[in-house]
């Protein structure tokens, strides 16, 4: 059963604030200020999308490139490369871009065409995004390449906003279209203004049919058309009476 959106938010922050507002269907933005309560509403948000989703893997909770956990930490790549790695070569439980590609073998002829052509879209978009900073990435067989001046190189080279476009926009591809949630708090994090201009348009084209719920203090964030999207949290919050 396909996820639906969700269409009335009411929750409660700390029993002190109520929340409450209508849920767009494609977008919301949730502006507050700094200690506002923007995560914690999130984090509430994405408990009741997956109370109503069929399928744990219908709802995507990106967290602040500050508060993601290490996977192992035994490990000495960072968290940020250790959650990126997994969402790309991950295969003993998906999803992941190398499980996916894995996919294509037992698809019908039609679905792996399907398939192809939604990782060229994938890939020409991270490629415009990088072409900024001189790099590419190439997908081919089992092979994830990040290449930069024609050399390959570790993902753990690139820069931390490099590192959370991918991550952002692999979690979405990873979706493969379906109706689904979609939880980003504070992406603008490490991310240079123009790419956090062009996210949310970004992300609607990898995945129309998700709804997103965005957690930001960055009006380049809702700068490109999406000011009717914005959920100010000042304005849907209400003091719990004694």
């Amino acid at each position: 059963m396909p996820y639906s959106p969700l269409t009335e938010i009411s929750i409660s922050l700390w029993n002190k604030y109520n929340v409450k507002f209508n849920a767009n269907e494609d977008v919301n933005i949730i502006v507050g200020i700094n200690g506002s309560g923007k995560t914690t509403l999130l984090n509430e948000i994405n408990k009741l999308a997956h109370e109503k989703a069929t399928d744990r893997e219908d709802v995507v909770f990106v967290p602040s490139i500050d508060n993601i956990a290490m996977r192992d930490k035994r490990k000495v790549a960072n968290a940020l490369t250790q959650e990126l790695e997994y969402y790309i070569f991950d295969m003993k439980t998906g999803p992941s871009m190398m499980y996916y590609r894995m996919a294509m073998i037992d698809a019908s002829a039609e679905r792996q065409a399907e398939m192809k052509r939604r990782i060229e879209v994938f890939k020409s978009t991270i490629n415009s995004f990088f072409s900024t900073t001189g790099k590419n990435i190439e997908i081919e067989g089992s092979q994830f390449s990040v290449v930069s001046d024609g050399q390959k190189i570790a993902i753990d080279t690139l820069s931390s906003g490099e590192k959370q476009i991918l991550l952002i926009l692999l979690r979405v591809f990873l979706l493969d279209g379906r109706e689904a949630c979609v939880l980003l708090d504070e992406p603008e994090n490490s991310l240079d203004i123009s790419w956090q201009f062009e996210l949310i348009n970004t992300l609607v084209k990898l995945n129309p049919h998700a709804q997103y719920f965005i957690t930001t203090h960055s009006p380049s964030i809702f700068g490109d058309g999406w000011g009717d999207k914005i959920i100010y949290l000042e304005d849907v919050t209400t003091p719990v009476k004694e």
